[in-house]
């Protein structure tokens, strides 16, 4: 449970894993706050060196800004920009949420190589379970090397774990930029070991989503093509450029004039014939001795 403090605040109690606090945030005009809100306002990134570091943790809910009930994401940034100079959040907190949260979106180290963070995303480790009566009910498709959901039916799975337009990067450590790769790993995995982990990169702005969107409503007209290495690019794009430099001879507009010297060439049409025949025609042929 929570408790108030002299100030009037709610605090959490030692042995409660649930509570409602009021962090008090000193801030000045444009200063950046640095925690993202999902939709649910749940905090699902604080930037290091930030305000909210140290004061706000993943997992916490926001539901209310100085005094104000949220309504969504949207309104809590709104809300934020007339903060100033003291920002006033009500966040519910719950240690076993934040918890589970905090193993999702913590990347393992060797599978960091398999993504290229960026702005606008989130990042989080989705584990996969078999459970029995419950169906996988995900759908992808691919698009530019990359492999998205494009379907999670209701109650299932992936319905847990996954998101229309969220960007699988890798299947138990395995980068994936096609969809048959993808399903076939996921299909194995799933029967050996009855679950797999998926990193995904989840669009977590207005652009980004945009993008996912446009993407899956693009028809596929052919196969993805093979992602080249570094140094494969840089040879097909000095190529690419030669053949755009390159400038056919131009033809002269004066006709070569005919040497002297040129030598004819004709045919003769008269055929002379010979007749070529065996020279021991009618002869039989004599038996050697072994």
């Amino acid at each position: 449970m929570a408790v108030p403090n002299n100030n009037g605040e709610q605090v959490k109690d030692a042995c409660a894993p649930v509570a409602q606090l009021v962090i008090s945030i000193p801030m000045e005009e444009g200063d950046p706050l640095g925690a993202t809100p999902n939709e649910r306002l749940v905090v699902v990134k604080i930037q290091p060196g930030t305000l909210a570091e140290g004061n706000l943790q993943i997992g916490d809910q926001i539901i209310a800004l100085n005094g104000t009930k949220l309504k969504d994401h949207n309104h809590f940034y709104q809300l934020l920009r007339f903060a100033p100079p003291m920002a006033n959040i009500t966040v519910i907190r719950d240690d076993k949420k934040a918890q589970d949260m905090l193993s999702k979106i913590t990347i393992p180290h060797e599978r960091e190589r398999n993504i290229m963070r960026r702005d606008g995303y989130t990042y989080q480790l989705a584990i996969l379970t078999i459970e029995k009566g419950r169906k996988l009910g995900l759908g992808i498709r691919h698009f530019q090397n990359r492999v998205l959901v494009s379907k999670t039916e209701p109650n299932s799975i992936a319905c847990d774990h996954l998101k229309i337009g969220d960007h699988i990067c890798d299947v138990d450590g395995m980068p994936v930029t096609d969809k048959d790769v993808c399903r076939k790993l996921l299909i194995t995995q799933l029967q050996e070991n009855k679950k797999v982990s998926l990193v995904v990169e989840r669009p977590d702005c207005t652009e980004a989503k945009e993008w996912a969107r446009k993407a899956l409503e693009t028809p596929v007209l052919e196969p993805p093509s093979v992602r080249m290495n570094d140094d494969v690019k840089d040879i097909a794009l000095k190529e690419r450029a030669r053949i755009k430099s390159y400038i056919p001879p131009q033809k002269k507009l004066l006709t070569r004039v005919p040497s002297t010297n040129a030598r004819n060439i004709c045919f003769d049409e008269s055929v002379i014939e010979h007749q070529i025949v065996s020279d021991n025609e009618g002869r039989q042929l004599r038996r050697v001795r072994k």
